[in-house]
């Protein structure tokens, strides 16, 4: 019995760890490289994520809703592009895969109408990210 309460106290305290190591993600600014190369530069503040593609010009605001500390899932509001306006109100999950401390993390989500993308986000710092914007 005794062998056994150590085996879920361990479980309940290297769970809380990994999952408190994504927290630092629910805010503030990332960059990541989409399917084609460009970069896309990622603001999140509040409930919401804003997207913008350096190459293309796209941006696109989505509603964030955390389902727990290392995934989300994201709506999308609004966009500047025609071609992504039929996507508008679709929800994308994203899990946070590996957090990699103040660099940022791999993720893998399960996009509408493609299969599994995984990629890696990037922590940039508030300067970074206005000097790309």
């Amino acid at each position: 019995m005794l062998l056994l309460s150590a085996f879920l106290i361990c479980n309940v305290v290297f769970a809380q760890t990994d999952s408190s190591a994504c927290v630092n993600y629910h805010k503030g600014f990332f960059s990541y490289t989409d399917s084609l190369g460009n970069t896309v530069i990622v603001q999140r503040k509040n409930k919401y994520q804003y997207e913008k593609n350096l190459a293309t010009k796209v941006k696109t605001q989505d509603k964030i809703k955390w389902l727990n500390s290392c995934s989300y899932q994201i709506t999308l509001v609004s966009t500047n592009s025609k071609a992504e306006r039929k996507f508008k109100y679709s929800t994308t999950t994203v899990i946070i895969s590996k957090p990699d401390g103040n660099n940022g993390y791999a993720y893998s989500c399960a996009c509408a109408g493609t299969e599994k993308v995984k990629g890696y986000m990037k922590q940039l710092s508030k300067k970074e990210f206005f000097d790309l914007y």
